[in-house]
């Protein structure tokens, strides 16, 4: 009994870092906006994918 409330205390403690850690993160990032260009991540078609697999997967 001991033992599980101490693991549900640590991981509650660990997510309320986490996200403390998340919002403070996002408030510096609107306060010191990058005057350059976003890198922007390739965008991923998933369905493209899943033809792709079929298609080798037919082989």
């Amino acid at each position: 009994m001991e033992i599980s409330l101490v693991l549900i205390a640590a991981l509650l403690y660990l997510g309320l870092a986490l996200g403390f850690i998340l919002v403070v993160d996002n408030l510096v990032g609107l306060v010191f906006r990058d005057s350059r260009t976003p890198l922007r991540l390739p965008s991923f078609d998933i369905g493209r994918a899943f033809a792709a697999s079929q298609k080798f997967h037919r082989k």
